[in-house]
């Protein structure tokens, strides 16, 4: 079986995106699993749901949970949450404090990644510090370091931790909407991915320009 796991940064992306709608026929398309956890249903509907801002998208959301495209996950990872958050929070440290990277949503998503016996899963989200974590730790403590202008000392055997853990964005989901031509836009295929990805990429999805062109280079 194969599975997907949201936090809820790559969710709002899309839902700002008006791409909302796409989720449940990319999961169709998918043939597997899109979970989220406790911690990611407060995010993103819980908590929206209360502020008028947010509240249609919340409601949006909602119908994907309600009609189990996006499904909670059942088991308990409270434990194995917090085991991630204190790892992954004592990494990195800059004037003799911890710096703190993760959060309980991107905690949770992890968490689920790991007690998940599939072979084929990965964590979608748009948060540029976990994905980093997970796939160039070293480059997070040169970022760490250029943003606060001071040494950051890294706890590296946490690494080895993390670095197996598979990361794709709302970008990639986008991508893949369009070339199975799920989601349909009146543009040339490249003028298409570029508005598509800079979308994203304006709602919080951390993609950079070259990423963007060269998605437009495979079509």
């Amino acid at each position: 079986m194969k599975t997907l796991i949201f936090d809820s940064s790559a969710i709002i992306s899309l839902a700002l995106n008006n791409l909302i709608s796409y989720i449940k026929p990319l999961k169709q398309k998918f043939k597997g699993n899109f979970l989220i956890s406790d911690e990611i249903h407060e995010e993103i509907i819980g908590r929206p749901s209360k502020n008028l801002k947010f509240m249609l998208e919340s409601l949006q959301i909602k119908e994907l949970v309600k009609e189990e495209i996006l499904e909670i996950f059942k088991e308990d990872i409270i434990e194995e949450t917090k085991n991630i958050l204190y790892l992954a929070n004592h990494t990195f440290k800059a004037n003799g404090e911890w710096i703190t990277i993760l959060h309980g949503g991107e905690a949770s998503c992890i968490a689920i990644y790991n007690l998940l016996n599939e072979q084929k899963k990965a964590i979608v989200i748009d948060e540029r510090t976990t994905r980093m974590l997970c796939e160039s730790p070293e480059n997070l403590r040169t970022l760490l370091e250029r943003k606060l202008k001071t040494k950051v000392e890294a706890t590296e055997k946490n690494y080895d931790f993390f670095k197996d853990i598979k990361i794709i964005r709302s970008s990639e989901l986008a991508y893949m909407g369009f070339i199975s031509k799920i989601i349909i836009l009146p543009a040339e295929k490249k003028e298409a991915i570029k508005a598509l990805l800079y979308g994203v990429k304006f709602k919080g999805c951390a993609i950079s320009e070259k990423e963007i062109k060269e998605f437009q280079t495979i079509v």
